[in-house]
This record gives structure tokens, C-alpha cells and sequence, in this order.
């Protein structure tokens, strides 16, 4: 279930490996390697449902800094 802070969707590390069908560790990776978009929270990685329409969509370019 998304955490909404400001009318903003975040979804945590499980709700996207449960919705893109992968694991916990792939997505991980996938945020430290730019691949995803993300930001971490007190330690803990979130991706904006932008960030997310716009790697399902292939709108998304991956880039080596990702924000922490």
C-alpha cells in the first residue's frame, strides 16, 4: 500500500518487486545503480508513482546519481 505524503504516491522496496513481479534485493539494486529512481526515507528506499509510470513506460533514463 503506497504512503501518501502531500498528495505524492511513494511505494516502498516490496510494493514495487510485488507489482513489477521481482524481488526485494533486485530492486534495491535497481535504486543504487540509477536504474530506478528513488530516494531514501530514514533508510528506507522509495520511488514516486511518476518515477515509476516512467520506468514501466521506458521514459526513463537511467543516470550513474541517484538521490539519497
Amino acid at each position: 500500500m503506497p504512503l501518501i505524503v502531500s498528495g505524492v504516491k511513494l511505494y516502498n522496496v516490496r510494493d514495487v518487486a510485488d507489482m513489477l513481479e521481482s524481488t526485494e534485493a533486485t530492486i534495491r539494486s535497481y535504486f543504487r545503480d540509477g536504474i530506478l529512481k528513488g530516494r531514501k526515507i530514514n533508510g528506507k528506499w522509495y520511488i514516486t508513482e511518476d518515477n515509476l509510470k516512467h520506468f514501466i513506460t521506458g521514459e526513463h533514463t537511467p543516470s550513474n546519481s541517484n538521490e539519497e
